[in-house]
Formats: structure tokens, C-alpha cells, sequence
């Protein structure tokens, strides 16, 4: 007979199981790697399915007893819609007011998974579960990989769309176990502000901004921190993504940083790699399907 106490609710919408007492996200099989504070956002707003959940509510179950501005609610809600993916099939937002859960869900019990040793021992991260493979880039991702704990700034460029993302993703999953204080994505894209860049690496690192220029205190707790920082998606905010660099890395010696962009960042210390596209077959040669298969950017269209 299973313990009664071993059996924990499970809240399952779209292809997701959200278990909220072993703070777990599933997707399938797959936990999904989501931060903290967008966590807790997410639990609160199931256990009120269809209803309006106030911005201060969220704010206060996601940040007990601290004050934060709206923007990191809302830098959050956007993570956790990333995550979540189809856009605001899950989460609808309600002007003004603050946020409502609109997709069905289904309430079931069952035996939670007994932890691994390994989900154990991996360090603290906000990084997406991995769901597709890689193609086509595993050198490169060997090569970065090996060259960012040497280098303290390496910044990804390339056009959009060609995958600049999901390399660094790559390379940052490699390198869990090398930073005791974690990897953290900050993604820069939502931002349409480039002041609100140290709040979104403040949202992050789930720190509390209590001044108008959190720059200096947000450095300052980096200072005796080992971790890695991925700046994604910088171009459109590059000189404050820039200058925040240059802040990271004069004083706080144990961080590293990470970037992509469609242009370097332009300061002392950057390495730069320029990703090119993946080898394809001439559009007017005509192969067997074994052969283009060879060629990886049409690999990763199968």
C-alpha cells in the first residue's frame, strides 16, 4: 500500500505535469527547467485557473516580504511564456490588473519520482531543458566550451535566425558543473527599454532592486560569486548590455560572460566567434536522401 503521505497533487495542462510540492515541471518525461521566481508565478496563478491573480499578489508570492518594481513581474511572466511556448495559450494577460491561467487543466494524484543523484549535484541554473538535438554544431560547441572558462567574455555573432541561441545553450549546459554559484540566461530580447537590462539580470539571479540605478549593489553582490552569465540576445539593447559587461567584469573577477549577438559588444577582453550558416547541398544538385542527409543543415529539417 502506498504511504499516503508520499502522494502529492499533479496539475497537468497541454503536455505539461506541474508537480508543486517537489517544485518540478515536466514536459513529457523531461523536467523543464524553469527559475524560481517564475516557479512560484506559475503555481499561483493554477491554483486559481480562469481567475484574475493581482500584480501585487503575484509580486508577493514570488518576492515574500521584499519590494520590487512591476517590470520584474512582467520580465518573469515573459520567461515563463518562453518556457511554456503557443504564445498566450496558458497565460492571458488582464491590463491593469495582473494575470489569469485560461488553459484547461486536470488534477490527478500520484507518487512523486524519488530524486536522483545527480539532480542533485547539478548547480544552481535557470537554463531551458534541451528538447531537440543539436545539429550539426558539435565542434563548435566543443570548442566554446573549452575556451569560456579560459576566457571571461565570449560573445556568439551572427545573423538572426541562425542559431546563435541554441549554441550557447549548448555550451552552457556543458559547463553546469564548473561554476558552484551556477549559469544563469538572462534573455534580452522582450526588453524594449535598454535601462531595464540590469533589472532583467537582477530578475535572474532572483535579486531584489531597491534603487533606480541597481547597477552598483547588483555588481556588488557578484563580487565573491563563480557562476557564468549568458547575455542573449543583446543587439537591440548592445551598449547597455555593454556597459553592464564592463561593470561584471571589473568587479566581479569569478563571473563570466557569455553573449550572442548580431554584432560584438565591442570592449576589452571580448573574444568573438562569428557562427556561419550550416553546409547544405547546391540547391541545383540532385543527391539520394542518405547522401543530403550528410549535410547538416538539411539534417536539421528532417
Amino acid at each position: 500500500m502506498v504511504d499516503e503521505l508520499a502522494v502529492e497533487r499533479v496539475v497537468s495542462f497541454g503536455p505539461f505535469r506541474l508537480l508543486p510540492a517537489e517544485r518540478l515541471l515536466l514536459e513529457g518525461d523531461k523536467p523543464v527547467r524553469l527559475g524560481s521566481r517564475a516557479f512560484d508565478i506559475l503555481i499561483a496563478l493554477v491554483e486559481q485557473p480562469g481567475e484574475v491573480v493581482g500584480k501585487d499578489e503575484l509580486i508577493a508570492r514570488a518576492w515574500p516580504g521584499t519590494f520590487v518594481e512591476e517590470s520584474s513581474l512582467k520580465f518573469q511572466v515573459s520567461a515563463l511564456r518562453r518556457t511554456l511556448g503557443e504564445g498566450n495559450r496558458y497565460l492571458a494577460t488582464v491590463p491593469g490588473r495582473g494575470y489569469s491561467f485560461v488553459a484547461p487543466i486536470n488534477l490527478a494524484e500520484v507518487v512523486p519520482p524519488a530524486p536522483t543523484h545527480a539532480s542533485a549535484t547539478v548547480n544552481p541554473n535557470n537554463l531551458p531543458a534541451q528538447l531537440t538535438r543539436l545539429i550539426g554544431r558539435a565542434d563548435i560547441v566543443e570548442n566554446l566550451t573549452a575556451q569560456l572558462p579560459r576566457q571571461r567574455l565570449l560573445t556568439i555573432v551572427g545573423p538572426g535566425g541562425i542559431g546563435k541561441t541554441s549554441v550557447a545553450l549548448a555550451v552552457a549546459e556543458g559547463l553546469l558543473a564548473a561554476y558552484e554559484h551556477g549559469v544563469w540566461l538572462i534573455d534580452l530580447a522582450p526588453l524594449g527599454d535598454p535601462r531595464l537590462v540590469p533589472t532583467a539580470l537582477a530578475a535572474a539571479l532572483g535579486l531584489e532592486i531597491r534603487s533606480d540605478n541597481p547597477l552598483p549593489s547588483l555588481v556588488a553582490s557578484l563580487k565573491d560569486k563563480r557562476m557564468l552569465l549568458v547575455f542573449d540576445n543583446c543587439a537591440h539593447v548592445i551598449d547597455a548590455a555593454a556597459d553592464l559587461a564592463i561593470a561584471v567584469l571589473r568587479n566581479a573577477q569569478g563571473v563570466h560572460l557569455l553573449a550572442t549577438s548580431r554584432e560584438p559588444l565591442r570592449i576589452e577582453g571580448e573574444h568573438v566567434h562569428r557562427l556561419s550558416p550550416l553546409a547544405s547541398p547546391p540547391a541545383s544538385a540532385r543527391f539520394t536522401a542518405v547522401e543530403a542527409l550528410r549535410f547538416p543543415a538539411r539534417s536539421a529539417l528532417c
